[in-house]
């Protein structure tokens, strides 16, 4: 995996219209919930919408981060995908912030 400055290279997977603005949008959503954490080796960010009007959330955003030799799950789910992605980064920021020392 290619690492940089940054931190990990984030593994995308999409489904449904999920443009590259919105794509980008999530990368750096999950940046911003990671920038603190430390020993991040992978990430890997789903972003699906399903073409059903009459789901109420048809927006998924998922991300499953590598972190210390654990793994963590964070998702939402949102009208909007960029709903689900704001969603996404406050609850990864709370999960990995709970995972480090002090």
């Amino acid at each position: 995996m290619k690492a940089t400055r940054e931190g990990p290279e984030i593994r995308f997977l999409t489904s449904g219209d999920v443009t590259a603005h919105e794509r980008g949008a999530a990368e750096r959503a999950v940046r911003q919930a990671l920038a603190s954490a430390r020993d991040v080796t992978s990430v890997q960010v789903t972003l699906s919408v399903v073409a059903d009007r009459s789901l109420p959330r048809p927006a998924l955003a998922q991300a499953i981060v590598d972190l210390e030799g654990r793994r963590v799950r964070a998702q939402a789910a949102a009208p909007h995908i960029a709903e689900a992605v704001d969603m996404l980064r406050e609850r990864l920021a709370v999960r990995t912030s709970s995972l480090q020392p002090g």
